[in-house]
Parts: C-alpha cells; sequence; structure tokens
C-alpha cells in the first residue's frame, strides 16, 4: 500500500517534471500557444504531489519508509526528482525574467522611436526634429 502510494508519487513528480521541460521550451522558443494549458497542467500536478504527500508523511509511514530498504530507496527517488523539479523550476524563472527585461528594453526602444523629442540630422548635417517611425504620415 505505502509502496503503491510513493511509487504514485514518484509518477507524479516525473509528470511535473516533463511539464517543466515543456515550460522551458515555450519559453526558449517564444512559443506562448501551448504555454497556458502547461501552466495550468503544473499547477493540477502540484496539487496532487501535495495532497500525496501530506497522506503519505505521518508518522507511522515514516518510520516505516526508515526500516524497509526499498521503501527508503524509492523516498530517495522522490527527493532526486523534486530537487531537479526545483532546478528546472528556478531555470524557468531566470528565463520569465529575461523575456521580461528583454520585452523592457523593447518598449522603451518603440516608445522613444515614436517619441516627438527625437533629433535627427538630415544630408546636409542640419539638426532636424524627427520620430524614428515618422510624423504627419496620412492615409
Amino acid at each position: 500500500m505505502l509502496q503503491d502510494q510513493l511509487n504514485e508519487l514518484l509518477d507524479s513528480i516525473k509528470k511535473l517534471h516533463q511539464l517543466l521541460d515543456d515550460e522551458r521550451t515555450c519559453l526558449k522558443e517564444k512559443s506562448f500557444e501551448d504555454l497556458n494549458l502547461i501552466l495550468s497542467n503544473k499547477q493540477k500536478q502540484l496539487q496532487i504531489i501535495n495532497a500525496s504527500n501530506k497522506e503519505i508523511s505521518n508518522e507511522d509511514n515514516l518510520l516505516l519508509i526508515q526500516e524497509d530498504r526499498q521503501l527508503s530507496v524509492l523516498k530517495k527517488d522522490i527527493e532526486d526528482n523534486l530537487m531537479a523539479c526545483q532546478k528546472n523550476n528556478e531555470i524557468n524563472g531566470r528565463l520569465i525574467e529575461l523575456s521580461m527585461q528583454s520585452n523592457k528594453h523593447l518598449m522603451q526602444v518603440l516608445t522613444q522611436a515614436k517619441g516627438k523629442n527625437t533629433v535627427t540630422y538630415d544630408q546636409k548635417g542640419i539638426l532636424s526634429s524627427a520620430s524614428l517611425l515618422g510624423k504627419n504620415i496620412q492615409a
């Protein structure tokens, strides 16, 4: 019974690991079509993991795990997979930060480009006020 619960927990953690890999792929490729679904599934998987962990983590089960070699190995495998998930989640968080910085820089460039106080020079080197995106454009 306990071994089955631990195996189910390990399977859930492996599913989370795959979701984190999928999330990282979306972030790297800036392919956001599937990202909402991945984030939703990631949240569900975390809830499943937390519920399983609460169910398993009582004093009697912890004692059984310590006394049984096979259960101890399974517990170690679970811990190792959780650490890998945490590392992947940190990497994904960093990718999100970098993406946000890049978007902020792009917004600044676009804001500056449409600004009225942009200074340019014509072919004769005469200073003129203009916008990088043009002004007084009529359709």
